[in-house]
């Protein structure tokens, strides 16, 4: 399935739907979790702040009334306080619209499913008051937005992940170019969201991964269209790849749907044990199943 030119993935009443659902969620009352989106988060940053963080011994500058007298009186030499710093975390998406994300078998594209999770982790990052910035990549082509922490600021970006697809761009995404650029711009304490299907990500990137999950929060959520799992029993495909090349398969023979399945299988078995060995947060999104309650499962 792929959608119609010049028809956009998401429309402004779907993203004002996705709002409200996002804020009512919000509101209603919700078990006690420890995940990126369950609410204020600590920050690893020390400084002034409320919340003791340590004790340490006194250096010359620090404030006499963070002086913990216990402590000093217990180890006979001044002990001082260290307080965590309040900062507001940093939401940075990244939203993948290559030429392989706008394929879909069941209800929508993969690209409208990353253009709907980025959506919806957009507005409950603005609910709990912390900034959204990111980039929408078009094979080649990356745009940046800036951060912002009101609606206004961050439509833009949503209008980006949600525009049509662009029929000229047939570039796939060069992973080891992000990733390097992606070090140099994210700082410390950001959450950094991948939306992809992960499409031409393998082994050479395990090094630029593991830089980046130890530099960030690094959340991986890998895009999935069913058939990629399972190729149906359909008989003659006419199939249209990225490049624009044709290929005709028979769907209706048993022995490549095997054949198929099994190389599924162990790309997803690769791509997993890549991510866990990087400190990677990985977790997958299929484009037929409810968006809300997979993210809400994954995080």
């Amino acid at each position: 399935m792929t959608p119609t030119i010049h028809t956009p993935l998401l429309t402004l009443a779907e993203l004002e739907q996705l709002q409200r659902q996002t804020l009512q969620r919000h509101r209603a009352p919700r078990r006690a979790v420890a995940t990126p989106w369950a609410g204020p988060a600590r920050s690893i940053f020390r400084g002034r702040g409320m919340e003791l963080d340590d004790l340490r011994a006194y250096q010359p500058g620090d404030d006499v009334r963070h002086m913990d007298w216990r402590a000093t009186a217990r180890s006979g030499r001044p002990m001082s306080k260290v307080f965590r710093e309040e900062r507001q975390r940093l939401l940075h998406l990244v939203i993948d619209r290559g030429p392989s994300m706008h394929f879909g078998t069941r209800v929508e594209t993969k690209a409208a499913t990353a253009a709907r999770a980025a959506a919806i982790l957009a507005f409950s990052a603005l609910a709990q008051q912390e900034q959204v910035t990111g980039w929408v990549l078009d094979g080649a082509h990356a745009q940046h937005y800036a951060p912002a922490r009101n609606l206004s600021g961050v439509l833009p970006l949503l209008r980006a992940a949600c525009a049509a697809p662009d029929e000229e761009q047939r570039a796939a995404l060069d992973w080891s170019a992000l990733l390097k650029s992606l070090q140099g711009q994210i700082t410390r304490g950001t959450t950094l969201c991948l939306l992809s299907d992960l499409y031409g990500m393998d082994e050479t990137q395990r090094a630029a991964l593991w830089r980046l999950a130890a530099q960030c929060e690094l959340v991986v959520l890998r895009i999935i269209d069913p058939a990629e799992e399972q190729l149906p029993d359909a008989g003659r495909l006419r199939l249209t790849a990225g490049d624009g090349r044709v290929h005709l398969i028979d769907s209706g023979d048993a022995a490549l749907r095997a054949r198929y399945a099994a190389a599924m299988a162990q790309r997803t078995a690769a791509l997993t044990r890549l991510c866990h060995e990087t400190g990677v947060r990985l977790h997958t999104l299929h484009t037929h199943r409810d968006v809300f309650s997979q993210i809400q499962e994954a995080l």
